[in-house]
C-alpha cells in the first residue's frame, strides 16, 4: 500500500492501522454510491443528505491521515457533487427558492476551498494537496461558466432593504 506523506520525513506523521483507513473509505464509497443512485433517481434531498453523509466521512479520512490522496480527494468529490445536486435541485425548485439555493452551491464549493486551504498550509509539500486545491479554487469559476444564468440571477439580486425593524414597527402601536 502506499503511503502519502507530506514531506521527505516522518515529522508530525501519524502512524495508523491502514485497516481502519480502508474500512472508512468503503464506508465513504457506499456513501456516494447511495448518493449518486439517489442524484439519478431525482431524490434531491435524499442526495443532500448522502453527500452531506460522505463529507463527515471523508472528514475522519482526512483526520486519519491527512496526507492521504484519498483522503484529500473524497473532500473534494463530496462537496462538488453537493454542490451538483444543489444546481440540479434549484433548476427544478420553484422560481422563488432558486436563488437560495443557487448560494447554497457556491457556499459548498467555497466550503471547501476553504478546508483544502488549510490543508494545503499544514502539508504544503504534499503534491495531492497542492492538486486538490487548483481544483478546488477553479470549481467556483468553471460553475459560473457552466451556468451563466447563474452569475446573471446573483448579480441581479435586489438589495434588500433593512430600514423596516421590528422596533420601527411597534413604535407606531398604542399600548394599553
Amino acid at each position: 500500500m502506499h503511503t502519502y506523506l507530506a514531506a521527505n520525513h516522518k515529522r508530525n506523521v501519524k502512524q495508523h492501522d491502514t485497516t481502519d483507513f480502508k474500512a472508512l473509505l468503503g464506508q465513504w464509497e457506499r456513501r456516494v454510491l447511495l448518493a449518486n443512485n439517489a442524484f439519478s433517481n431525482g431524490q434531491w434531498l435524499s442526495t443532500i443528505a448522502l453527500y452531506n453523509q460522505a463529507i463527515a466521512h471523508a472528514n475522519q479520512l482526512i483526520a486519519i491521515s491527512p496526507y492521504r490522496k484519498e483522503a484529500t480527494f473524497s473532500l473534494l468529490v463530496s462537496f462538488h457533487n453537493l454542490s451538483d445536486t444543489y444546481l440540479q435541485y434549484a433548476s427544478e425548485a420553484p422560481p422563488e427558492e432558486r436563488m437560495a439555493i443557487y448560494h447554497m452551491a457556491l457556499a459548498t464549493l467555497s466550503e471547501v476551498q476553504t478546508r483544502i486551504d488549510t490543508q494545503a498550509v499544514l502539508l504544503p509539500d504534499n503534491t495531492d494537496v497542492l492538486r486538490a486545491r487548483r481544483i478546488a479554487h477553479q470549481q467556483r469559476w468553471l460553475l459560473l461558466k457552466q451556468h451563466p444564468e447563474l452569475e446573471i440571477a446573483l448579480n441581479n439580486t435586489p438589495s434588500i432593504d433593512n430600514s423596516f425593524t421590528v422596533f420601527a414597527a411597534t413604535a407606531g402601536k398604542d399600548s394599553h
